[in-house]
């Protein structure tokens, strides 16, 4: 790549204590991990065997379901999420529903809402966290609302527990991507 032909320094100037690194590429594994990940590899069943039977029922049973479904990513689970809501016997969403998101996420919180034709209302973030910012939760309600969407951002925890009681107070669906 040829060098730039003025320094990037000059073209860019943030002021010091604006500047918020995320390291993307950290490894979060521990041993446990890194063993149960061997054993997997050395039985040779990558996908849809004993351990994933498992864990989707001991899933289940914890969050007191009566099914769980593994899949291979988090965008297949947002858009599985969204489009079982449409299934639902009782208030399935419909095109044209609009559901609250943070102005920042990536593209896999979104494209599942408008797949389904569903309208985004977008709220800003804090700038701390990067996550939505619940204080602007309420101008962002109209009588089409009928979801929302909580995302934590780049490690930073949402602030789930508010979210929660937001959307079960107005009768929302609440989705954690």
């Amino acid at each position: 790549m040829p060098p730039l032909a003025f320094p990037l320094e000059a073209a860019v100037k943030f002021p010091e204590k604006s500047l918020m690194f995320y390291d993307l590429a950290a490894n979060t594994w521990g041993p446990e991990e890194t063993e149960a990940i061997q054993r997997v590899l050395a039985s040779g069943r990558l996908t849809i065997g004993p351990n994933v039977a498992a864990f989707e029922e001991a899933f289940a049973a914890y969050h007191g379901r009566k099914y769980a479904v593994m899949v291979n990513s988090g965008s297949s689970a947002n858009l599985l999420s969204v489009a079982a809501l449409f299934y639902k016997k009782d208030r399935p969403l419909q095109r044209g529903d609009e559901v609250i998101v943070p102005a920042i996420s990536w593209s896999t919180t979104y494209t599942p809402l408008q797949q389904h034709g569903l309208k985004l209302k977008i709220v800003d973030v804090e700038r701390d966290t990067i996550n939505i910012d619940v204080r602007q939760l309420d101008a962002a309600l109209t009588p089409r609302t009928r979801a929302l969407v909580g995302v934590s951002i780049l490690g930073n925890p949402a602030a789930l527990d508010v979210l929660r009681r937001f959307s079960d107070e107005r009768g929302l669906y609440f989705i954690e991507d």
